[in-house]
């Protein structure tokens, strides 16, 4: 496949579905950890807690290219591009952040350290496993990640060998943490530290980056690929790894997985959905579009719900697993309405306003 010379800003609804399930299957981790404990490596579930915020990096480094095809190497541009960033990923950070400083009493998070991490959130970049908001680790490698987005956008359009040999030093530091800095024979909890540290993440944001630069697949290849989305899931769920979570995460096994799973983003790509019923296209939208909500807000939904049951009245897991749940998918499309995009309309205004008064 040949590089793309321009892409065109558009909104592909497949990226959306599959934003939407990777952020649903987080919640579904969560439930069964929360009231069953960590699950064996060889479990789908177990599968999920790791390679579904694989696929977020991929779907971020992806979607950012398409979105930001005509930034220009200018101040201006590449301040506008961090602007939207934060509009769009920090005043829900914060909210998730309050509520979890609200909701907990864990004394330790309220040392300086954690403090300053969490209310500047910058730090979170290079010690993300500070943060206190439930899953927001990831948001801290994707600040990291957009940190570098320019460079390698820039390293693309200048000349395409610069970008590869790029992505392939980022590659190598993947395989360092795989191969080398992460044990295992220890357990992942143990080194969680180490695994959220964004250089051993990096590898999926830039591959993300990668498929976007690439040509329109043959028609064929798009024709088939919702029926080899089915093959690579069952690869993923089929191939051998059972102990210790860690071991989804070193050695073969995490290369074999992660190359499923970034095959599978490049499959949901291409594909298109259209043969899928109106409804079933409708739900999944809804759970791309509320994605960001669904990740943060139901950890904290079922805390409140589970101090609430031992309080007030009892009820059993299942029943509690979906309160949680129902509850999250409500909450989620009213905070993506109310907060996410008052927030994103209030970049728009900051950003009008920067280029109205830049051509005075």
């Amino acid at each position: 496949m040949q590089p793309v010379k321009e892409l065109s800003v558009k909104r592909y609804d497949s990226l959306d579905y599959l934003r939407g399930l990777a952020a649903s299957g987080v919640m579904a981790y969560h439930m069964s950890l929360f009231t069953f404990g960590e699950s064996d490596s060889s479990t789908f579930i177990a599968r999920v807690k790791i390679y579904a915020v694989s696929i977020f990096y991929v779907l971020s480094g992806l979607t950012l290219y398409i979105a930001n095809s005509k930034l220009q190497a200018n101040k201006e541009s590449i301040s506008i591009f961090y602007l939207k960033r934060f509009f769009r990923i920090v005043p829900l950070l914060w909210l998730a952040t309050i509520f979890t400083y609200l909701l907990k009493t864990n004394q330790d998070m309220y040392t300086i350290k954690h403090l300053i991490v969490n209310i500047t959130v910058l730090p979170g970049m290079i010690r993300s496993d500070a943060f206190e908001a439930n899953g927001a680790w990831s948001i801290g490698n994707e600040l990291f990640f957009y940190v570098f987005f320019p460079v390698l956008f820039f390293l693309n359009k200048v000349k395409r060998i610069y970008f590869v040999a790029a992505v392939i030093v980022i590659f190598a530091a993947f395989a360092l943490f795989t191969f080398k800095l992460l044990d295992p024979n220890i357990t992942l909890g143990f080194q969680w530290f180490r695994y959220v540290n964004p250089f051993n993440q990096f590898f999926f944001f830039a591959i993300g980056i990668y498929i976007a630069t690439l040509q329109k697949s043959p028609s064929w290849l798009i024709k088939w690929a919702p029926i080899f989305i089915i093959f690579l899931l069952a690869g993923i769920i089929l191939y051998p790894a059972t102990g210790e979570p860690v071991i989804l995460v070193t050695g073969v096994t995490r290369l074999v997985l992660s190359a499923l799973t970034i095959l599978m983003c490049y499959m949901f790509y291409i594909s298109d959905f259209s043969f899928l019923p109106t409804l079933v296209k409708r739900f999944l939208k809804y759970l791309g579009d509320t994605s960001y909500s669904i990740y943060l807000l139901h950890p904290l939904i079922y805390l409140i719900l589970k101090h609430l049951s031992d309080k007030y009245f009892a009820i059993n897991s299942y029943a509690l697993i979906s309160a949680t749940v129902l509850l999250t998918l409500v909450m989620s499309k009213i905070v993506y309405e109310q907060f996410e995009k008052y927030f994103m309309q209030m970049g728009k205004s900051v950003i009008d306003k920067k280029l109205a008064t830049s051509k005075k």
